[in-house]
């Protein structure tokens, strides 16, 4: 008897460590699945949550090929928004399907005919399909760039629907596939800065500029830098409409190793200036800083 009852004393240890490993393994299966899969996906299918779209973080787009507002005139609507932060960058697909009256649709044409983008003196307008991959007339902001699409299509009369998605697989999209391009999610896209985005903005050789809003002439800045020891010395710089870089500060970041101890001084003596060049003097523990002012180009050592 005393034996049995022992035997049952160890069998309920062993089970409750294989519950507690089992529950533990669970906890933790489903924390990495959080931390992953950002929990759960907000979705939207009401027309009154439309304008929510334009606030969610981490979207690479402006939504330029939407209209801002359900326009007047709109006489039927479907919708669907869902979006998962999910690890490093959300998931997202919106579908928007209006169908206008004649005045309506003709206004909303003539928008997209004229949404752009300029850069300095660069001009991005929407795309078109010339190469017959989507099954309807199509206005193109955003195609296989970094598992990024947004369109628009003229999908019937007075009929237009509107795409976004971002990290949007075939199986889970919430809307019809035809609305898809036939190369959707090739792996040429998958690339940062492959396919072509009316949002990009190259700016120098040092960085690429991105400007996900709908303002049709967006102020574009970057900056070139050189490191001297344990030092930096960065120009920012902001995209004229002749294309030249005009500074707009030079800083001199001491000690950038360290960013809690690390100083930073601001020089707004060149500003206004065309910038030209940026090299570092390892020996004298300085950089030279090339720019042109009335024409005439100079020079300006840092520190």
């Amino acid at each position: 008897m005393k034996k049995t009852k022992t035997s049952h004393a160890v069998l309920g240890i062993v089970l409750g460590v294989a519950i507690g490993i089992i529950t533990l393994f669970t906890i933790f299966f489903a924390l990495v699945f959080l931390f992953f899969m950002g929990g759960p996906a907000k979705t939207y299918k009401d027309i009154k949550d439309y304008p929510k779209i334009f606030n969610e973080n981490g979207i690479r787009t402006g939504y330029i090929t939407f209209p801002e507002e359900i326009p007047e005139g709109t006489l039927e609507t479907e919708f669907y928004h869902k979006y998962r932060d999910t690890l490093f960058s959300p998931t997202v697909q919106t579908y928007l399907k209006c169908k206008y009256t004649d005045v309506a649709f003709k206004k909303e044409i003539l928008r997209l005919e004229n949404t752009s983008k300029t850069y300095g003196n660069r001009k991005e307008v929407l795309k078109r399909d010339d190469e017959g991959k989507y099954n309807y007339p199509a206005y193109i902001a955003v195609e296989n760039a970094a598992d990024t699409y947004e369109y628009a299509l003229i999908t019937g009369d007075n009929e237009i629907v509107y795409i976004f998605t971002m990290y949007g697989d075939e199986v889970s999209l919430g809307f019809d596939k035809k609305y898809l391009p036939s190369d959707y999610m090739t792996e040429e896209g998958k690339e940062f800065g492959s396919g072509f985005s009316i949002y990009y903005a190259t700016v120098s050789k040092d960085s690429i500029s991105e400007d996900y809003s709908r303002d049709p002439n967006p102020e574009v800045r970057s900056g070139h830098s050189v490191i001297i020891g344990d030092d930096m010395v960065v120009v920012g710089v902001k995209l004229t409409s002749e294309g030249r870089e005009e500074i707009v500060q030079v800083s001199y970041f001491k000690d950038s190793g360290d960013i809690k101890n690390g100083t930073e001084t601001e020089y707004h003596d060149l500003d206004g200036t065309i910038f030209v060049d940026l090299k570092a003097d390892y020996d004298n523990y300085t950089a030279t800083l090339s720019y042109e002012e009335n024409g005439v180009t100079k020079t300006k050592i840092y520190p």
